[in-house]
Order: structure tokens, then sequence, then C-alpha cells
């Protein structure tokens, strides 16, 4: 494609008078016949204005998309056509205006080290639109690739979100609770607050459950963590930090003087989706205060038992933990994995006007009806373990203790398990059986729990595959080799992939799930609480007794095509990281040991001998061809010479 070289230097490219028309490329595409072409030339001239351009006029009648259109386009003139995602480095975008960037339908997408733009357009035949880019810019050069109209306005929208919406934004959200007069609140800063406003607004918006506002060396990152993954949606120039973070501080009834101190304040929102409460925590850094903002949505709609994610089998053993009339359930997990929410489903499936059933949070993140629930307030002396013995007094049915945090919690809500209460709570752990030995630490003895515990429920949050361009997919060779996959696996498997659209903002992802990891008190994993068998001990128990880890789980659903292998990777941890203790006792063997020599277990790796698949420890059948494993074998010879 040749360019021209203006007096400055720069380079821009221009455009062949003898080169093919658009309409002439679409029919030797077939894309459009010769009819349909001059039926089209002529229905653009009666469009208004008569501005229309081609492109467009094909598109507005359907005889081809946006993509087919700008395919063409990038093949009449030699450019590269972009598909995919389009991404705006903050770089590109800090160059070129949002207006412009709108008006044109362009998307700056990154700098080159030598001075490029890289710009991506729906129609580069719009010199009008290269001209003014360069101009704004004083780039070096532009490279321009071709991209759908539509792609190009969703990376716009990401790119310059909060920029072009600020002025929009302000009657859109309010501030329930009065707030003080400060001087950001003046004429001259008003453009602050409405930043500040636009951003909480937009995460709102965007379903996300964070705010990250992270002042850098040159610049404020503003991050919304949406579906459990942080995404980067503005930059904030540093003479602007101090002033955004004050007026977000004094939304929050915090000390805006106040900078070398941690602090953590609260606020409450409404705005189109409904009242949010913020609770907002700042930390000293080395470049200003970070500060993170969780959205708590108050009119969020309540997920019911049976929109948890649960299989049938989990779901029989969670309604059956949750109706008995005592012992304890626990949901362990890290932070924003959901324990809280599956909690609250719970508690919704037992409001009935017979049961009393208190709460105590902190904070209380949804309000259910039919509940008491209590605020913790540490800071009076109003802490959990204060809290439970006062609600022992008030005849409830049902206790949920916000989180088991101290060994004073810990044994009250073990006792009051064992004195007719049903009690549910939270721990953090890596999986069910870490329960167990996270609660030995806090000092509780195993005779409480073996007579309390009823349930441990691991639980991750894994991203739903967007519905509206979710594809079939094939496992990758790491894939493979990640999941121990075989031919015979993924044949019977329907492995799906979201491709990116504008129902998800390009991600592929739309909503979450939850996988999970359920260990009953009972059976083997009973057995083991009595022995005093270690984490490692009660994992392999409970497997045998046919609990699924979180990755198995995951898996079940990514075979659905309900989530991908790379959210599996993500979020579950490896079945194999249990590795270095006997699968019976729990006691440390070596990698070299073919039998355990405290418990003589068979240590060997087991594969089926019919079709090769590798078993898991407890296994009486292979799942795949239904041959009867070496354990099962070595079990019914025992029988039969006892017999």
């Amino acid at each position: 494609m040749p360019e021209r070289t203006d007096a400055d230097g720069a380079r821009t490219t221009t455009y062949s008078p003898r080169r093919r028309r658009l309409g002439e490329v679409l029919v030797d595409e077939g894309t459009i016949s010769s009819s349909q072409l001059a039926e089209v030339l002529e229905n653009r001239q009666r469009s208004p204005g008569g501005r229309e351009r081609l492109g467009e006029t094909i598109v507005r009648v359907g005889l081809a998309s946006e993509e087919d259109i700008a395919r063409a386009l990038a093949k009449q003139l030699g450019y590269e056509f972009i598909l995919e995602r389009l991404v705006a480095g903050p770089d590109a975008v800090a160059v070129v205006p949002g207006s412009l960037a709108e008006r044109h339908n362009v998307l700056p997408l990154r700098y080159e080290p030598d001075g490029t733009l890289v710009l991506a357009m729906a129609d580069p035949t719009d010199v009008v639109a290269v001209d003014d880019v360069r101009m704004a810019t004083g780039a070096r050069a532009l490279h321009v690739v071709v991209a759908p109209a539509s792609a190009i306005r969703r990376g716009r929208e990401q790119a310059y979100s909060l920029d072009r919406r600020a002025e929009e934004l302000i009657d859109e959200i309010e501030f329930v609770d009065e707030q003080p007069d400060d001087d950001l609140s003046t004429s001259d800063d008003a453009p602050v607050v409405r930043l500040a406003e636009s951003i909480i607004n937009d995460a709102i918006t965007m379903g996300a459950s964070d705010i990250h506002v992270e002042p850098g060396q040159n610049a404020t990152t503003v991050r919304y963590r949406i579906d459990g993954v942080l995404q980067q949606v503005t930059t904030v120039p540093r003479p602007v930090t101090a002033a955004l973070l004050s007026r977000l501080k004094i939304i929050s009834n915090l000390d805006i003087a106040e900078r070398r101190r941690p602090q953590d304040g609260r606020a409450r929102v409404r705005s189109a989706e409904g009242i949010v409460d913020l609770r907002v925590s700042t930390l000293p850094s080395l470049f200003g205060e970070t500060l993170v903002a969780r959205l708590l949505r108050k009119d969020a709609e309540q997920l019911g038992i049976d929109q948890l994610g649960l299989t049938p089998r989990h779901l029989e053993l969670a309604r059956d933990a949750i109706t008995r009339p005592q012992g304890m359930i626990l949901m362990t997990g890290p932070t924003g994995s959901g324990k809280t929410s599956t909690l609250y489903a719970f508690l919704a499936n037992l409001a009935k006007s017979t049961h009393n059933i208190i709460t105590l949070e902190d904070p209380i993140e949804y309000q259910l009806d039919g509940i008491n629930q209590s605020q913790i307030t540490s800071k009076i002396g109003f802490t959990f373990a204060a809290a439970l013995r006062t609600v022992l007094r008030q005849d409830p049915d049902i206790v949920m203790v916000g989180e088991i945090r101290d060994p004073e919690t810990a044994e009250l809500a073990l006792q009051a398990a064992l004195t007719g209460h049903l009690v549910l709570s939270t721990l953090h752990t890596n999986d069910a059986p870490g329960a167990v030995t996270r609660l030995a630490d806090l000092g509780i003895p195993r005779y409480l729990l073996t007579a309390a515990l009823t349930l441990v429920i691991a639980q991750r949050l894994v991203r739903r595959i967007c519905r509206h361009c979710s594809q079939p997919t094939e496992p990758t060779d790491e894939q493979r080799a990640a999941f121990h996959l075989t031919a015979n696996d993924a044949s019977g498997s329907v492995f799906r992939i979201g491709a990116g659209c504008e129902h998800c903002d390009d991600t592929g992802y739309r909503g979450r799930m939850g996988v999970h990891e359920l260990m009953s008190g009972e059976g083997k994993v009973g057995e083991q609480l009595v022995a005093g068998g270690n984490s490692a001990a009660l994992r392999r128990a409970a497997l045998t007794d046919g609990m699924l880890s979180l990755r198995q789980d995951a898996m079940t659903k990514a075979r659905q095509g309900i989530t991908s292998l790379e959210e599996v990777l993500r979020v579950t941890p490896n079945d194999n990281e249990v590795d270095g203790t006997c699968p019976t006792c729990g006691q440390l063997v070596d990698d070299e040991y073919d039998y355990c020599p405290w418990c003589a277990a068979d240590l060997r790796s087991d594969e089926c001998r019919s079709c090769g698949r590798e078993l898991q420890f407890g296994w009486q059948v292979c799942p795949r061809c239904a041959a009867p494993t070496l354990a099962a074998e070595s079990a019914a010879q025992t029988a039969d010479t006892a017999g």
C-alpha cells in the first residue's frame, strides 16, 4: 500500500485510485450478486442525506455481516484483518481523545517502539479519520488494521468507559447517606466528584465485586474484579489521584487527613441496579494510599439451594445435613469463593415460622426475611464469641456464625452443635479435610469433632462460558497431560470455550457457579476422626466413601460444556498435592516404598488392565470400562479365603 511523507516526516497510508471497489470485491468473493449490488447502490442513493457508506447499506439490508464487510475491505486494501477481542493499550488511549475515537469509530491499540501508532478501523478508506488521528496524536506513523465495527465499538467502550460516561452517570447514582461538605464538592473540582461517582456506578453496572484504586509512579490504575478476575478499566493521572482518593474516603466517612495508617469505612449508594453497600479499606503504599471497595448488593437475587451448582448427589447430602435438628456444617475456601452465599441459600431453605434462626455476621451482606441477623462490632467488645454466648440464651434452633477465627468461638460453636442446635459456619482452608486440621490447631479435642461434625463443604467459583458465544473445542496437549485425558475421555465429553462477544465484554465468560467437595463426618471419615488421622488420611477416607474432589467436580462441569478446562486449572488444586503420606493410615512414606511399613497398604500405582486409565485409591471398578480393580479382586480373594 503506497504511503506519503509530510514535510514534518510523518508517514500516513494513502489510497490508490486504481484499487478495486468494495462492491466488486464482495461480488468476486460471492458474498453478494451483481444484481444485489445494483439494487444496493440504488437503495444507497435514497439513504438520509445520501451519506451512508456502501458497506453500511449492505449490512443494513441484511446481505452481509459487519465481519464480511471488514474482511472484504482488508482484502481490497491489503490490510491485516483482526477478528479476536480488541484491547486498547493505556499509552495509546491517552493520546487519542474518546470523542475523536467515537466520531470516526476507531480504536488505538498500541504504540510500537519506533513511534508507530497501531489503529483499528472499520473503514480504512476514511482518509479524514486517518488524518484527524495523526494530527491529534503527532504519531510518527500510523499502522492501520481492519476489524468489524461492533468489535471496535466494544473495545472502545471498555477503553473509554469512565471518561466517556462521566457526565452521563452523575444523575444515575446518588449517595443515600448525607455526606459532609468538603472542598471537592465545589464547582472547580466537580469533575473529580463525577469521576469518583462514575467509577462506582460503572463497577455496579458491570457486576464487579471489588474496586481497586492503586497509585503508581506515573499514574493510578483503577481495576474491577469481575467474575473473580481483575480487569483494568482506566488510569488516572497522578495530579488527580489525591483528590480522587479524598473523595472516595469522604464518601466512606474516613479521615482524609490520615494517610499513614490503614482505615476501614463504609458507604451506601443507590443506583439503577439497586442499593449497594461499600466496604472500603485503605492501605499506605509506596506511591500513596491503595483503596479497595467491596460491593455488597442488598437487592441481589437470593440464590436457591438448587442454583448453587451442586450435583444431584451433593444436593442430597446437603439437604440431609441441613434438615438435621443438630450438628455442625462448615463451609471452607479462600476469600471470595462464595461461602457466605451458599450458607445464605441454606438458611433461606430453612426459614420457616417454626424455626428461630439467628446469624452473627461481620458484615451483614444480605438481608433475609424471617431470620434474625446480628452485626458483630469488635470495637465495643461484641465479638463472635461474646455474641454466641448471648445468642444461645435466645432459644435458637439454627445459628449461623460468620467465621470461626479463634479457639473460644470454635469451642462455643461445637458445644452448641452438641446441645441440640444446628450450627453453620465458615473456615479458611484449602479443602474439606483441612477443616479438621484447622479446628485441631485451634485446640478443639477430637472427641468433640467426632460427635458434632456433620458435613464439611469446600467450595470454589468457576466462570460459566457465555452461552451467546460458546463453541466446541478440543483439549490442548498441555491440558491432556494436566488432566490425564485419553482419547476415550475426550470422545465422551463436550468441551467448550467462549469466543468473546458483546454479551460477555469479549471475555468468553458470563457469571459464575460453584464447584464443591463434600466430606461427611460419618463412615470411614468418622473412623479416621476417632483414630486421629491427619488431613491426608481423612482425604483418602473421604474419597473411599465416594467424595468427589474439587477438581473432579469441576471436570464434570467442564465435560458438560458449562465451564472451560482453563478455568478448572486456574481455580482448583491438583489432586496429587497430597502425595507423601500413606492413603490408609496417613503416615509419612517415601516415594520408593511399594508398601506402607506401618499398615502394609499397597502403595504401587494402579491403572486399569483393560483400558489403561489411571485409577484412584479406593475405586472398585474402572469408571470407563467397569473392569474390577486390583483392590477389588484382592478383597474378593480375602473374603473367599476367610469363607
